[in-house]
């Protein structure tokens, strides 16, 4: 397996997380016909979702794609790069100039810009990478619907490719094709970097159904280190591109890999014509690498680590070693704040539970800023969001007990740990109780139990999680209400 990190991913505080889930229920476009894009490395429109802010991005690429689009509803979109009438013939689906876009420059072509507004170039942040020996690396694939795979094909850059222009077919050439797949929710790809190939290079991935002529698009992008156990990728040295203000100060501080104290701090003072992130992160790079005597900053070339002009391009590198890193700034800087590795992760909550009764699972870790959660439950419970510190749900009717797994995967630029926590849910004596009956669907009310059973428009509904405001029917055959004994009923709901 090989190592990899993720670049320049920013998240928000478990409590946040949580209260979002729940408001995007209410106020972003429905997930209905939602089904995926790469999380790992992150692509363009899924950075722009999860680590950055949608209604006001701070990243130069996902302002752009908010600008292009003319509001936040494209990032909302993540999921929704897609053809629907690919058929295979991805060339003629998305156009050269118009890969990352999946060929919908109408509502994603802010993925495909190489300059801002004012002709500056975009720094699309970057996830580090790091293949085995034999070039392979594997990459996670996030769908958000399944559906049966014809195949995934994933691309890379050449080295001639200029990154001053939008990406084109004959830019690319083919590092995995994964054939035939059942549905999945998350994929992993193996694909095999070219031998010496280093540096920045753009993934293009393509996803082919095979119960349909649709298809997904997406970009990556990455900085490839090469396979030398004398250098330890630590992750990119900016995590998001900014300007910096004339005569502050940046500081890189370096720790051990627990977070103690620090081992050294490399300071610069801007200069007037060092604002832009390109020119700072360089000179910090540069100022670093004459003094240190652990880590060097830049990009693995021919077995040394050189600065490069470009902000989402430079790695720290432990020399032998992995530690821990941090960005400081001083007067008026505006760098995000400080990061710390997440620590040990806990799980509370009960261990056994009776059917139909709520239940509420909490992850804490012992340290750790801008904080990222990814649960896994086995058996599977329908209607949980899996993106946040804390899982409240209604534990499923059965008729026998049954042992439930819930694992945590706590995670942010610098690493992750993970947590796991145990539940018997037990069998209900008198079978499963009949849905609540609300009458008619009331716009203002919440319906916080799933199976509510509501009448709208001459039909019945029942909802399969915690929702308000969305009107039965807006949200499309899989969202959250769905006609009472239909056959794509919420699984917990059926013979209700």
């Amino acid at each position: 397996m090989s190592a990899s990190r993720n670049a320049g991913k920013l998240a928000l505080p478990a409590l946040a997380l949580s209260q979002i889930a729940v408001s995007l229920m209410i106020l972003s476009p429905s997930t209905a016909s939602a089904h995926g894009s790469m999380e790992e490395p992150i692509s363009r429109i899924y950075y722009c979702r999860s680590s950055d802010n949608p209604e006001s991005p701070r990243t130069p690429g996902c302002q752009e794609v908010k600008r292009h689009n003319g509001s936040p509803q494209a990032i909302y979109d993540w999921t929704s790069v897609l053809n629907g009438n690919a058929g295979g013939n991805h060339q003629k689906a998305a156009p050269d100039g118009k890969l990352c876009a999946g060929g919908n420059a109408k509502t994603f072509g802010g993925l495909d810009a190489v300059n801002d507004p004012y002709g500056k170039p975009i720094p699309w942040p970057a996830t580090t990478i790091q293949p085995g020996p034999d070039g392979k690396y594997t990459m996670t694939y996030h769908q958000t619907a399944k559906h049966a795979t014809a195949y995934f094909k994933s691309y890379i850059t050449k080295d001639s490719y200029d990154f001053s222009r939008a990406l084109r077919w004959d830019d690319l050439q083919l590092i995995g094709d994964s054939g035939p797949a059942a549905a999945e929710t998350k994929t992993k790809l193996d694909v095999k970097i070219p031998a010496g190939m280093q540096g920045k290079r753009v993934i293009y991935n393509v996803w082919q159904r095979s119960d349909s002529a649709e298809a997904f698009y997406s970009c990556s992008d990455v900085n490839i280190v090469a396979n030398n156990v004398d250098f330890k990728p630590l992750g990119p040295l900016v995590a998001t591109p900014h300007d910096a203000k004339p005569n502050s100060t940046v500081t890189l501080r370096i720790f051990d890999k627990a977070r103690g104290a620090d081992i050294e701090k490399h300071t610069i003072t801007v200069a007037a014509a060092q604002t832009s992130p390109d020119a700072w992160s360089y000179a910090l790079a540069v100022e670093t690498n004459a003094k240190s005597r652990v880590v060097n900053v830049g990009q693995l070339q021919k077995g040394k680590v050189v600065p490069v002009k470009d902000a989402s391009a430079n790695t720290v590198f432990g020399l032998g070693a992995e530690y821990s890193f941090a960005l400081e700034h001083k007067d008026g800087g505006t760098n995000p704040p400080d990061e710390i590795a997440p620590g040990k992760v806990t799980v509370t909550g009960p261990a056994s539970a009776d059917s139909g009764a709520n239940v509420s699972l909490s992850a804490q870790a012992a340290a750790g800023t801008h904080l990222k959660y990814q649960w896994t439950v086995s058996p599977s419970i329908a209607g949980l969001p899996l993106n946040a510190a804390t899982l409240n749900f209604k534990a499923p009717m059965l008729k026998q007990d049954t042992d439930y797994s819930f694992k945590v995967k706590v995670s942010n630029a610098l690493g992750s740990k993970s947590g796991k926590h145990s539940l018997t849910v037990k069998a209900k004596d008198d079978g499963a109780t009949p849905p609540p009956v609300e009458g008619s669907w009331d716009a203002k009310k919440v319906y916080n139990k799933n199976c509510t059973k509501v009448s709208h428009k001459g039909k019945e509904w029942m909802n399969g999680w915690w929702i308000q405001g969305l009107e039965p029917g807006s949200d499309g055959t899989w969202g959250a209400w769905r006609t009472v004994g239909s056959s794509n009923m919420h699984s917990e709901c059926k013979g209700k």
